[in-house]
This record gives structure tokens, sequence and C-alpha cells, in this order.
């Protein structure tokens, strides 16, 4: 007696599939070229579309900028961390008030005066910006034309350090 096979028509397909040059034989390098030209076109466009998101996220993850608040700031300096402080507003603000240590670089002046700015150890940057992004753009200045990597900005500024009561430093100190 023939062993019964649950489901017949495919036992007369898988037959006559077995010979070699039939029609399914055909048939099935067809669909496998088919399969092969589709999932590599597939492969193909979805790294030409994710690529451009891939480059987008990795440029925006570039574009993060290293922030401090004032009581790390504080901290580095209770702790007599070496820490590099510039402050960016104008010499006649810097002489009224300043964190302790810091050196006047006024943002005009910046580009002149790489030359003080380490590129070992941490550097702050802060000034008393009316918008934020103007020492970000100095901040990004910094990072992408001079390759420092070794900065950050505090984003609160002169304001936010005397908002805190922590102390600073008056008179006319020079760098």
């Amino acid at each position: 007696m023939e062993p019964r096979i649950p489901f017949p028509h495919l036992r007369a397909e898988s037959s006559m599939s077995q010979r070699r040059g039939g029609r399914f034989d055909m048939i099935g390098k067809i669909r496998y070229q088919a399969c092969f030209f589709w999932l590599l076109y597939l492969a193909i466009f979805s790294v030409s579309v994710f690529r451009s998101a891939i480059i987008e996220g990795a440029h925006d993850q570039e574009d993060v900028v290293d922030t401090v608040t004032p009581e790390r700031v504080k901290y580095y300096l209770d702790n007599k961390e070496t820490l590099v402080i510039i402050d960016l507003r104008p010499v006649k603000e810097y002489k009224e008030k300043r964190l302790p240590g810091a050196r006047s670089i006024p943002l005009k002046e910046l580009d002149k005066n790489l030359r003080v700015i380490p590129r070992a150890g941490r550097v702050i940057l802060y000034c008393d910006c009316p918008q934020n992004m103007l020492i970000q753009d100095a901040y990004q200045v910094l990072k992408d034309d001079h390759g420092y990597r070794n900065i950050a900005i505090m984003p609160e500024g002169i304001k936010g350090w005397m908002q805190r009561k922590f102390p600073v430093e008056t008179g006319a100190k020079t760098n």
C-alpha cells in the first residue's frame, strides 16, 4: 500500500519539478532570480533612504553643546581642579564682576586670542549674552573651526552665578 500524502497536489508538482529542464524547474529559477533581485533592490533602496537619516542624526549629534552649571563650576573651583574660565563679555563688564580666576577674552576678540585658550584640561566659557546663541556660536567656532574638544559653556552666565551668591572678583585684572 502506498503511503498517504496529506497534500496530493504537491506530490505531482514536486515529481514534475525534479525532472531537469522541465517547466517547473524553469519557473523555480525565475522565481529565485526575481526574489534575489527584489531583495537586492530593497536593500539598496533602504540604504539610500536611511543613509541620509543616519548622516543627519550624526550631524545633529555633533551640534550638541557641552554645558556646565554654576554649581559644577563652583565645585571645580572649591576642589582646586585645573580649570580655565573664559569671560566673553566686554572688558568693562569683566572689570566690574567676574568669576574667580576668569580670563577676559571678549567675544569680538576670540579669534585673535586662541593662543591663550589651552587645548587640554577643562575650559569653561561664559558671558552675559542677551541671547545664548552668541555663546553657542563661540563654542561652535572653537570646536568646529579650531578643533577644541575640551570646552563647555555655562549658559546661565554671570547672572546665574550671582543669583546663587557665589563669590566674584572685581577690579582691573588682566589675562
